[in-house]
């Protein structure tokens, strides 16, 4: 909360330093990919092999970024999104990576078509951010 509501540089600096906690993640997962420690043969006729470290990675990142976002707008956002646009993120990762494991076909698309509603709803609310943050001048469309 007091990052939220702090003076732009703070806030611009805290994001900062959380985007370097994102690129030393992304940089250890990815020399850890290089390696087969972390393969695993998906249940299916094509013997597709998944690097274990990406999604792991990607749930370490992908909320932090959102978070970023969230304190990058301050206090023109509700003080909830710090929660619910990091919460969206792990959600659908879950999904994507739910649906990778699956052998049941009709589970498999369950999966996805979950991960695809919320992604649709946390893209909606990133449009709401930018839309609350400009008090309406910018959007997808306009600015």
């Amino acid at each position: 909360s007091f990052v939220q509501r702090a003076a732009l540089e703070k806030r611009l600096t805290v994001c900062c330093f959380l985007n370097m906690y994102v690129a030393m993640f992304s940089t250890f997962f990815n020399i850890f990919q290089l390696t087969n420690v972390d393969d695993a043969v998906l249940p299916s006729e094509s013997g597709f092999v998944l690097d274990v470290a990406r999604p792991i990675e990607w749930v370490l990142t992908c909320p932090l970024m959102q978070l970023s976002l969230v304190l990058m707008g301050g206090a023109k956002l509700p003080d909830y999104r710090r929660y619910l646009m990091p919460s969206f993120s792990v959600m659908i990762l879950s999904c994507g990576t739910t649906a990778a494991f699956m052998n049941i076909l009709s589970l498999k698309v369950l999966a996805y078509v979950i991960g695809v509603m919320l992604f649709t709803i946390m893209a909606s609310f990133n449009r709401l951010q930018i839309l609350e943050y400009s008090n309406g001048a910018e959007g997808l469309t306009t600015g």
